[in-house]
């Protein structure tokens, strides 16, 4: 019986292979062109809580370069994610929460960068890479430099790069293909891993559990909107006959086309 792989875009696969820190610091010299030549853990799918009473953050890979300072959260999206920049509004937060001490000064927030690696293209421009920056809307090259990048790499965009590690990277991502020096580093440390059945196995459970909650989640919410949808008719059907008996056909004419004078007549008759 063939047994069951992971590839590097499963989101557990990709933790264990990025704990390997000769590749955690090649995948980030990929990306952002950077040399970086010593890192420190900070988690592997650490959950950080800016308050105790706020949501956590579960951030795939959180690492701090030990000569620069800089800080770099790298996320795995292997599907599509509709609230990805409210994601990197929220992962900033937590991330300069916990990189700031109460009573310390802002400047000593150290420079960011966080990176979701999608093998789709969350946007639909065909860009392999897109850089979030913040300026001006009035003054586009008046920058606020802030320090905090954001970044979304498309892997279906591979073709459009140049050859290099980057191409190398997100081309392993979408096909599997360990072609360069990148990839074929990382296939390595994704084919020992998985040799490891009990924890492939462990990650398929996991990953199955998690696959049937979104699924039950998708059908409640449909069925909510079912629901909706049919109390909707409803009460637009007593609105109607309504405003029929009342003689006031202008008015029905007005709610059909226009939903603030619909509500209105809605709390205008308690419907």
């Amino acid at each position: 019986m063939l047994q069951r792989k992971l590839r590097f875009s499963n989101r557990w696969m990709f933790n264990k292979v990025m704990m390997e820190e000769s590749v955690c610091r090649h995948v980030i010299q990929a990306i952002l062109g950077v040399e970086v030549v010593r890192i420190d853990y900070l988690n592997s799918e650490q959950t950080i809580e800016p308050d105790p009473g706020s949501r956590g953050v579960r951030m795939d890979v959180y690492v701090r370069e030990q000569d620069g300072g800089r800080v770099y959260d790298l996320e795995m999206q292997a599907c599509a994610e509709p609230l990805l920049g409210k994601r990197f509004r929220y992962y900033q937060a937590a991330l300069d929460a916990k990189e700031l001490p109460k009573g310390v000064d802002y400047d000593q927030l150290p420079e960011s960068f966080i990176v979701f690696l999608c093998d789709m293209d969350p946007f639909g421009y065909n860009l392999p890479i897109y850089h979030m920056e913040r300026s001006c809307m009035e003054v586009p090259e008046l920058s606020l430099a802030d320090q905090s990048h954001w970044l979304v790499l498309n892997a279906r965009g591979w073709e459009a790069l140049d050859d290099g590690d980057l191409l190398d990277l997100l081309r392993y991502v979408q096909t599997g293909k360990a072609v360069g020096p990148l990839s074929q580093e990382i296939d390595q440390v994704v084919a020992r891993a998985n040799k490891d059945r009990k924890w492939v196995d462990r990650v398929f459970s996991i990953s199955t559990i998690e696959e049937n909650d979104a699924r039950r989640r998708r059908i409640e919410l449909r069925q909510a909107r079912a629901e909706g949808i049919e109390q909707g008719e409803q009460r637009f059907a007593a609105l109607a006959s309504t405003l029929i008996g009342l003689g006031r056909i202008d008015d029905l004419q007005r709610a059909t086309n226009d939903q603030g004078i619909r509500e209105d007549l809605f709390q205008e008759f308690s419907l």
